[in-house]
């Protein structure tokens, strides 16, 4: 699954925001962060597993990552988790659309999945660089 140059910076851009995350942010930021690297982890197990419905194998670890994003945004003030689930919301619907066989090809499958997945991490970021900064200020005031 991390055959060429591109895969694996993807994979590494994905450790590196979810280790800023750990490391930087609050207990959502830290909860968004495991649940998007178990989920991407999923993906590639499955991918080794079998190739033959790779759709519904990212079906499930995106319904994971949903459920996850949308418990972060039950009651929260920051905004990042709700762009969090718009993203997922995407990437849920194409592969339901891929599902069931409406005609998307492979080509446009991949592009809107790889742009939500990164819309979602872009979010994840975003939020912990908040965070960070919510801290720093509050410690600043002190």
């Amino acid at each position: 699954m991390l055959q060429s140059w591109v895969t694996q910076s993807g994979a590494a851009a994905i450790v590196i925001v979810c280790l800023y995350a750990l490391i930087m942010g609050t207990w959502r930021e830290r909860f968004g962060a495991v649940v998007y690297l178990a989920a991407y982890l999923l993906t590639m197990g499955f991918g080794l597993i079998a190739l033959d419905h790779v759709t519904l194998y990212m079906l499930l670890s995106d319904m994971v990552c949903l459920q996850a994003f949308l418990f972060l945004c039950w009651k929260t003030p920051h905004p990042w988790p709700k762009w969090a689930v718009l993203g997922q919301l995407i990437c849920v619907a194409v592969e339901i659309a891929t599902l069931l066989h409406t005609g998307i090809d492979s080509f446009n499958f991949l592009t809107i999945e790889t742009a939500a997945g990164w819309a979602v991490l872009l979010a994840l970021l975003l939020g912990t660089i908040a965070a960070a900064q919510a801290r720093r200020d509050a410690k600043h005031l002190l």
